[in-house]
């Protein structure tokens, strides 16, 4: 997982033309994105839906954790702030901090978009996605869940991609 979102990360940063310095680490913070899961009891960590509050709660905490985890090493300090906000919401609906629109960093969006495009399309029994069905439930999500800019240039790489 870390791995394939680390590398749809790397391809949105790409096609946005963004300076190799912001390339490396929002594949870098791709690939991190979820060291904070490593304090999930597993009974959470290998569920996906029907979350109790108290572990919905539970599962909420880990990129605070994450966050800690990277702003304790100086070589990952600069990922840390991504790794916190990789799960706040274009529209404010996101968590831990409710952020909004262009106060969540730009390369946190680019993860939120990879990250959940990974997440349809993986192996969940009989809830996986089709690239295509993944690439247009993002693009439903435009403006609420995901920066609508990015959305934009993801399904636009992903056409290229896939051919058309």
């Amino acid at each position: 997982h870390s791995k394939n979102v680390a590398q749809i990360c790397e391809n949105i940063a790409l096609a946005m033309n963004l300076p190799e310095v912001e390339i490396k680490k929002v594949k870098q913070a791709g690939f991190l994105h979820d060291i904070g899961k490593i304090t999930l009891s597993e009974k959470v960590l290998n569920k996906y839906e029907n979350f109790s509050d108290e572990e919905r709660k539970e599962f909420m905490q880990h990129s605070i954790t994450g966050y800690r985890i990277l702003n304790s090493f100086n070589d990952t300090l600069d990922l840390a702030e991504l790794i916190l906000a990789h799960h706040e919401n274009w529209d404010g609906s996101g968590y831990p901090r409710g952020l909004k629109g262009e106060e969540i960093p730009k390369l946190a969006r680019i993860i939120a978009i990879a990250e959940s495009y990974q997440i349809m399309t993986r192996e969940l029994g009989d809830k996986s996605m089709s690239s295509k069905e993944a690439v247009n439930e993002i693009g439903k999500q435009a403006g609420k869940k995901f920066d609508p800019n990015i959305v934009d240039v993801f399904i636009d790489m992903m056409h290229k991609n896939n051919g058309g």
